[in-house]
């Protein structure tokens, strides 16, 4: 009976072994989107010579967060939603936001909403609302990494149980 519940750990380890795999492989090296689990997030507007124009220019958030921007800049510019090709979409202007001012928008649809300023249409960005946030990779390295050292530590308890 002993042998019998040290190969039933042993045939656990190895199904919880392969299924953490699993889990794993298919998302292999693909990039996992940092969502803001917060409900307010600032994108900062600043001169083209800081850095880019809306920092960040891409953010990910869950619906019914706030977004606001701020110009740090030293002249006007508007957050437009839509795209300069094809212009305004009329799903948020701020209007014109003069230096040291801003503008907030919460977002209550899930979708992807790109903007752009009208003054300077090569200023562009992009917001992506989930449904829920996205887990950080640092937290799922942490899971599977306990995982394997817990299903490692079961079979080499039962192999030493056998000899």
């Amino acid at each position: 009976m002993k042998s019998l519940n040290n190969f039933g750990l042993f045939n656990f380890s190895l199904i919880l072994f392969v299924f953490i795999l699993t889990m794993i492989i298919p998302s292999y090296g693909e990039e996992i989107p940092n969502t803001n689990s917060s409900k307010q997030v600032t994108i900062f507007i600043q001169p083209p010579n800081v850095g880019m124009p809306f920092d960040p220019k891409e953010i990910h958030i869950i619906q019914n967060s706030l977004v606001t921007w701020i110009n740090n800049d030293n002249v006007s510019h508007t957050v437009t939603s839509g795209d300069p090709q094809q212009g305004a979409n009329g799903k948020f202007d701020s209007g014109l936001i003069k230096p040291g001012k801003e503008f907030s928008y919460t977002f209550t649809e899930i979708g992807t909403f790109n903007y752009y300023c009208q003054v300077h249409p090569a200023m562009t960005g992009i917001v992506i609302v989930d449904v829920n946030p996205v887990p950080e990779f640092g937290s799922l390295f942490g899971l599977v990494f306990v995982a394997l050292i817990t299903g490692t530590l079961i079979i080499l308890k039962t192999f030493e149980r056998r000899i």
